[in-house]
């Protein structure tokens, strides 16, 4: 199995770079991430108070590994990769949470340290730490991009980027239409949990040993709408990334999904709306300027059409006229 190193990174999704890494579609790749401020933060007292004082201390922010080309891809063919495993803190055993005054002015700029302890991670306050389940996962996973290079803690739909959810964890396949000859896949930005929208720019961030397998799925074999997409083998999703308004990047996400379950799964498109309006979910990667996501599911039971109910009925539930 091939391994790409945590210092093979850069600031950028960028056509123009040279691939870190070549491989034949579907192979295995361990890729060593970096942390969002490259290793730099190795105690409380390495502190960032804004994004500008990151970019001229470190030369950027959020670097991806990468980038990796896959064999024969061409542009408009459409790429599989599947998120193997994300193991979070392999090296230090700790993680780190920033707090800037970008979040409310009263704020004082700090760096808080998240020591891993099995299966949880602690949250050092005041009253004693609090014990957050261990759920590592990926920030930032993407292709290049066709023309100028985008810079990694940015997203886009034809990209995807930096949509920071926890969704792209151990057991997601990931479905994105390659730009540009070999695809160019980078990602990073690790964290060893996160709660919905990253409210103040910042997850348990972590360094991260990620195993992915790329495929080439081709450009006719696989039904795909407009948006990336995010499928388990309990739910399936579309990813709407920033920049926008979030209601508008929600409602993006719904419409992708809406027309997935009619072209995948034979609902008539006011079918889909129902169900997805019955029982859709919706996730909230990001809600930082300029940086928004948003991730709309379905479970899979809701999909799969036979005459079985997807839940116990109790006997005592009224069953209507």
């Amino acid at each position: 199995m091939q391994r790409l190193a945590r210092d093979t990174n850069s600031f950028y999704f960028d056509a123009d770079a040279a691939p870190a890494l070549t491989i034949a579609s579907g192979d295995t790749v361990v890729v060593e991430t970096q942390d969002a401020h490259c290793g730099t933060i190795t105690g409380p007292d390495v502190v960032y108070k804004t994004l500008d004082e990151v970019m001229e201390r470190i030369g950027g922010a959020n670097p991806v590994t990468g980038p990796i080309a896959i064999d024969g891809v061409s542009p408009g063919d459409l790429l599989a990769i599947q998120v193997l495993d994300v193991v979070g803190a392999p090296e230090r055993g700790y993680g780190y949470m920033t707090t800037t005054p970008t979040l409310d002015p009263s704020f004082e700029a700090e760096t808080t340290i998240c020591h891993r302890r099995g299966d949880v991670v602690e949250i050092p306050t005041h009253r004693g730490p609090v014990r957050v389940p261990y759920r590592p996962f990926i920030g930032t996973l993407g292709v290049a991009p066709a023309g100028e290079p985008v810079q990694a803690f940015l997203q886009r739909d034809d990209m995807l980027g930096n949509v920071d959810l926890p969704e792209l964890c151990a057991g997601c396949t990931v479905v994105l239409r390659a730009n540009v000859p070999g695809g160019m896949v980078s990602l990073g930005d690790a964290h060893l949990a996160q709660g919905d929208a990253e409210i103040h720019r910042s997850a348990i961030e972590t360094q991260a040993d990620v195993t992915i397998r790329i495929t080439n799925l081709g450009a006719d074999t696989f039904t795909y709408q407009r948006l990336p997409q995010i499928n388990n083998s309990e739910r399936i999703g579309s990813v709407a990334p920033g920049p926008g308004h979030l209601e508008d990047l929600v409602r993006a996400a719904y419409d992708d999904l809406a027309a997935r379950l009619r072209d995948e799964f034979g609902f008539t498109l006011p079918e889909a709306y129902r169900v997805l309006g019955a029982a859709g979910t919706v996730r909230i990667g990001q809600v930082v300027p300029p940086v928004f996501s948003a991730l709309a599911m379905i479970e899979r039971r809701f999909l799969i059409f036979d005459q079985t109910p997807a839940w116990p009925i109790s006997k005592n539930a009224s069953t209507g006229p």
